[in-house]
């Protein structure tokens, strides 16, 4: 697939792990268990997109407070509170109440006024807590997934699994809305850390992409005082 079909992380190996990138206006899903490196991955692809590809940039938020997350990037050399003053990254904390319709109407607005080709929602499973049968559930977050397709932008849902475990990845010990945002998303891909240090105690694997070819196996990855940084692994 040519470059201008793929959206650049720029985030050091990632991009090389999947033909340059995620496809541009997919929808994609980010998992991972606590501490496992979710926000740092997101912050850093929207920052990059800015200061790299000159794409602006929204993230929707609906636990970290806005002033945190400006907190949390300052640690890595990013001042993303500069850039959403600027309008260049759009940051909006929203209410975990909110309507479906008051949400896509919201969505459609910000990335009306700010030009946002890169959008980064987390976390994406609050916006059904409301809802207990499984068929609403998939349903709300199909009918989201489907507004997001049309937005014209390369969209990352981060999401928390349970336990974080890169082995349990697709078990039954999945909530009913990580299994839907799981199978309704183009992209998947899982965060992985032990929390016992040292050299493997991260890893990340992409475990579909669609039209890719993707590398499969879990890769090792650091976060380290420019953020994340991927080991190296060919295709």
């Amino acid at each position: 697939m040519c470059a201008e079909n793929r959206c650049v992380t720029g985030i050091p190996g990632f991009d090389e792990l999947c033909q340059g990138g995620f496809v541009k206006g997919s929808v994609n899903a980010l998992l991972g268990g606590p501490g496992a490196g979710k926000t740092t991955f997101l912050l850093q692809y929207l920052y990059n997109g800015v200061m790299k590809f000159n794409e602006n940039g929204l993230y929707l938020s609906f636990e970290p407070d806005v002033s945190d997350i400006f907190l949390d990037a300052f640690t890595f050399g990013w001042d993303l509170q500069s850039l959403d003053s600027k309008g260049k990254i759009k940051f909006v904390k929203i209410s975990p109440k909110i309507t479906l319709k008051a949400f896509k109407d919201e969505i459609m607005k910000l990335v009306s006024q700010n030009d946002a080709r890169r959008i980064c929602i987390d976390p994406i499973s609050v916006l059904s807590l409301n809802l207990e049968r499984e068929s609403r559930i998939r349903s709300y977050i199909f009918d989201l997934a489907s507004l997001l397709k049309r937005l014209n932008a390369t969209i990352i849902m981060a999401d928390e699994t349970v336990e974080g475990n890169v082995e349990n990845f697709g078990t039954g010990f999945e909530d009913v809305r990580t299994r839907s945002v799981k199978y309704l998303s183009d992209g998947l891909v899982n965060l992985y850390s032990s929390g016992l240090g040292g050299e493997s105690d991260r890893a990340i694997r992409i475990a579909k992409m669609r039209r890719t070819n993707h590398v499969r196996g879990p890769v090792p990855f650091e976060i380290n005082n420019r953020g994340i940084s991927i080991k190296k692994r060919k295709l």
